[in-house]
């Protein structure tokens, strides 16, 4: 586990195991990701990466080891407090479809300790940087097609004003034109300081998008690299993606 040392850590996990019942998933997960850092979970189906995403947001208990966020221990918080602490989290794409899109968002406008926006102002902000959705902001979230409920989700996260958001499932089932813009949010979160850890089956896509990419097999992390060595090294890429426990 790197050194905690720095202020900037945003998420640190030590240790994490854990599953679902007696079937254990996680086997002593160690990460960190830092403010302004993006990092990219990837790896073949069943080997843990949603179990560690919803462990991380409280939805799951872990049987051993921390997670701490922005220094404090959370790992016994419930998973709906920790949003007041910072955290959002993505997990497929969840809207009430009887609701228009701005009632959607504005269920999301709950006090934010440092961010007392106005509902409105919030609502019209996050409007402003989905174009799509603005259009549609007074119809049913049931009629939006999957990218743009892909955005009302995100466009949630927008409204939270977290430190850091977790994505799972980032691209799957949508066009690549979405999934550009939804790269391009990702980046302007970062630059203003949000940590991001998403799940990504696309290793292109993390790698256009992440600063790191972990791999994992088994339930623990088996590999982690930058997008630059994955791409002087094909091979390599593609042996753990399917699993295969590069040497």
């Amino acid at each position: 586990m790197a050194s905690d040392a720095r202020d900037d850590v945003v998420l640190r996990v030590d240790g994490l195991s854990g599953g679902y019942g007696a079937i254990q998933v996680l086997f002593g997960i160690d990460l960190t990701v830092r403010r302004g850092e993006t990092v990219a979970l990837c790896g073949p189906n069943g080997v843990g990466k949603s179990t560690l995403v919803r462990m991380v947001s409280g939805l799951n208990r872990p049987t051993a080891g921390t997670v701490v966020l922005n220094g404090r221990d959370i790992t016994g918080v419930p998973g709906a407090r920790r949003a007041k602490l910072g955290m959002s989290t993505v997990i497929g794409q969840q809207a009430f479809g009887s609701l228009s899109v701005r009632d959607n968002l504005r269920m999301h406008c709950y006090p934010v300790p440092g961010h007392e926006e106005k509902p409105d102002t919030a609502v019209d902000g996050a409007l402003a940087v989905f174009p799509r959705l603005r259009a549609r902001a007074d119809q049913p979230a049931s009629t939006l097609s999957g990218g743009e409920r892909q955005m009302l989700v995100l466009a949630k996260t927008l409204i939270q004003r977290p430190d850091l958001l977790l994505i799972d499932e980032f691209s799957l089932g949508l066009a690549p034109v979405v999934v550009g813009g939804l790269l391009e949010l990702i980046r302007r979160l970062a630059a203003v300081g949000v940590a991001t850890l998403l799940i990504e089956q696309s290793v292109n896509v993390a790698m256009s998008v992440a600063d790191r990419l972990l791999f994992m097999e088994h339930g623990t992390i088996i590999a982690e690299h930058t997008p630059a060595e994955l791409r002087a090294s094909p091979d390599l890429a593609r042996r753990l993606v399917l699993g295969g426990h590069a040497q």
